[in-house]
């Protein structure tokens, strides 16, 4: 009687070893750059920031400000302090300078960015404190500071919409993956990836709004505000997934969360990233669905539509590239049931 050897595993190729370890090592490497590099690399670029008084003064402050950060911002002149703050309160520019002979008016919108407001503290000090030893009387000129936008007083940090980018980027994630995993029939996961969305953005909402404090404005705009990021990000993973397999999911996975993510400017503002990943990020789902999420709450909707636009068009993107493969599997699957002509007998 004739024994068979137990057959020995192949080893895995040495050079399959090796690829593995490169192909990790760029992978956490690209995560590190995307994660560590913006905020490492913190700073102004063109912030726009008005000046109020004639165009001489604001050259004069924009002179000032070129010192303590060159080319960190774009100053505008304001007439007045009243459109100075109609101007912050419309996101036109993040804050304001009054330079006067006895002293420095600054006014912020923490809401827009506290990063920004505590950084443009800092300069309107130096410029105060350089105004006062040129008048050979250091610490005599003072800065008075008004928070003309502020954030929430249960959230004061703006911890909580800061932290709302994960949740919209994450969800619309989970929501695609889920549906394209657990789900069959393009009709059915057509109307989970619109469903899912809505309920996902209305319970984010009250959590942002009447749990932790994080945001204001109407509980059903905020809640639109947030759908529409999911919805954004759940059609593209979700039509990626659906013209290419797994493939897509990983390319749309990685796009939102590993490039969209950092990129976003939620916690900080696109403007204090390095140049021009900044404004990338505006243009990718979830930096502009933090810009809206951060108009809607509290500047009434104004600058939001460049993002609403964004949005729109990522959303139409992915349900087209759900359609193109939804008939493209429908069309193998009509050929491969499709019988082989058989010969008639004669």
């Amino acid at each position: 009687m004739e024994t068979t050897a137990p057959s020995t595993p192949t080893r895995t190729p040495a050079g399959r070893v090796v690829g593995l370890v490169l192909g990790l090592t760029l992978i956490v490497g690209v995560l590190t750059i995307a994660f560590a590099w913006p905020s490492s690399n913190t700073g102004p670029e063109d912030l726009p920031i008005a000046v109020v008084g004639p165009p001489e003064a604001a050259e004069q402050v924009a002179g000032r400000l070129d010192e303590a950060r060159p080319g960190g911002f774009d100053v505008v002149a304001a007439a007045s302090p009243e459109e100075a703050v109609a101007m912050i309160e419309e996101r036109e520019v993040y804050a304001a300078l009054a330079v006067g002979t006895d002293g420095v008016d600054l006014y912020t919108a923490g809401a827009a960015s506290p990063a920004v407001a505590r950084m443009v503290g800092g300069i309107a000090e130096q410029i105060a404190a350089g105004m006062g030893e040129a008048a050979g009387q250091p610490g005599s000129v003072q800065v008075s500071v008004e928070d003309v936008v502020p954030l929430p007083e249960e959230d004061p940090n703006g911890a909580g919409l800061a932290a709302s980018a994960l949740p919209m980027a994450a969800g619309g994630i989970i929501i695609a993956v889920l549906i394209g995993t657990a789900m069959r029939g393009s009709g059915r996961q057509a109307a989970a990836a619109v469903l899912a969305p809505l309920a996902v953005g209305a319970a984010i909402a009250a959590i942002l709004r009447y749990w932790l404090g994080s945001v204001e404005g109407d509980y059903w705009t905020v809640a639109g505000a947030v759908a529409l990021a999911l919805l954004a990000a759940t059609w593209t993973v979700l039509g990626l997934t659906k013209l290419l397999g797994r493939a897509g999911t990983i390319i749309g996975a990685a796009l939102i969360m590993l490039v969209g993510n950092p990129l976003s400017g939620l916690t900080s503002a696109p403007e204090l990233l390095p140049a021009p990943w900044g404004e990338v990020g505006r243009y990718l789902t979830p930096g502009a669905g933090g810009t809206l999420l951060r108009s809607v709450s509290f500047f009434d909707g104004h600058g939001a539509s460049v993002a609403v636009v964004v949005l729109a068009s990522w959303l139409a993107g992915g349900i087209i590239l759900f359609i193109i493969g939804a008939v493209r599997a429908k069309v193998r699957q009509v050929e491969t049931a499709s019988p082989e002509p058989v010969a008639a007998a004669v």
